[in-house]
């Protein structure tokens, strides 16, 4: 079959969407940046910055916010590029079209909840608003970024998983990804409970800080629990244990530094710098977790020839099958 005009090669669709998804992490911790510096009402109108001008670096304040409204209008180039891409991609693979318009569509809600934010004095629900979008933006990214392998991905069953229990197998690994989001989520109330408004004026959750930070944390022991719940039940499985095992390292580890900053922000009045670095691993900390439940459950081909050729213990002890005779 002949190459359709005007088509985009399947691997330069999955490079922008991995840009896509790079510029969605940095946009996040350019809005951490806006925060902490209390330059959420630098510009105190949308689009414009002001009533006076459409830009505005008169201040440091109003600089940072324009450089993040800048880095926000960037980012929709990427996105526009793979929504077209995901029905222009050659050779044709199903199931880039969701998450590519899936991005697109959260991008242009989050812009939205942006402005509103600011003419609504960074209302805490529109300010988290504004953080959960984003993150749900890097999700629809990353699974497109999946989906484009130079082969598609394929199902639990092509793990050796047995069918009875692919069910089991997937529901682990997404019960995992929720439970971990809501501990992101849960992290977002503490921030619009603490100091860090991104103005001095901004209005506050009227929550006790110490009670919502004990429930995020709990949050944070829940995801922690089902991660290894999931660990355990891989080991069952030396193949898959070995075929994840980076994943799974990855996520552990980002997630001891990850909690390690949260309780020292904590007992140390949650300055600035740990803050922002929490904001980074919370971003970090996601990214792992959408990459561990992909690799899981719509393993790419690679994955598929690695557990197909794994040996068990008994086959690495079995002697070999002596020739047959003439």
């Amino acid at each position: 079959m002949s190459r359709p005009r005007l088509t985009i090669p399947l691997p330069w669709f999955r490079r922008v969407g991995i840009v896509t998804v790079v510029g969605l992490c940095v946009l996040v911790v350019a809005g951490g940046v806006v925060r902490l510096t209390g330059s959420g009402l630098g510009c105190d109108d949308w689009p414009a910055c002001n009533a006076e001008s459409f830009v505005d670096v008169s201040s440091s304040h109003t600089a940072i916010e324009q450089l993040n409204r800048i880095l926000s209008g960037l980012i929709g180039i990427p996105t526009l590029v793979l929504v077209v891409g995901a029905f222009r991609v050659w050779p044709r693979r199903d199931g880039l079209a969701v998450p590519a318009v899936g991005v697109l569509a959260s991008v242009f809600g989050n812009a939205i909840v942006g402005g509103l934010a600011v003419r609504g004095d960074l209302h805490p629900a529109l300010v988290q608003s504004h953080f959960i979008l984003a993150i749900i933006s890097i999700t629809f990214g990353m699974i497109a970024v999946h989906r484009s392998n130079p082969a598609p991905p394929g199902t639990p069953a092509d793990l050796g998983v047995r069918s009875e229990e692919v069910g089991a197998f997937s529901r682990r690994f997404h019960v995992f990804g929720a439970l971990t989001g809501l501990a992101i989520v849960t992290g977002t109330i503490v921030t619009g409970t603490g100091p860090h408004a991104g103005d001095e004026e901004a209005r506050r959750w009227g929550f006790d800080i110490s009670r919502v930070a004990q429930i995020h944390s709990i949050a944070v022991w829940v995801a922690i629990a089902s991660f290894l719940v999931v660990v355990v039940f891989l080991r069952r499985d030396r193949a898959q244990f070995d075929r994840l095992s980076t994943g799974l390292s990855t996520w552990m580890f980002i997630a001891v530094v990850q909690g390690g900053i949260g309780y020292v922000q904590y007992f140390n009045g949650v300055p600035e710098v740990l803050v922002g670095a929490h904001l980074a691993g919370a971003t970090a900390l996601w990214v792992a977790t959408v990459h561990l439940v992909q690799s899981a459950i719509a393993p790419v081909p690679a994955d598929r020839a690695d557990v197909h050729t794994a040996k068990t213990p008994s086959e690495q002890q079995m002697p070999p099958t002596p020739a047959a005779r003439a």
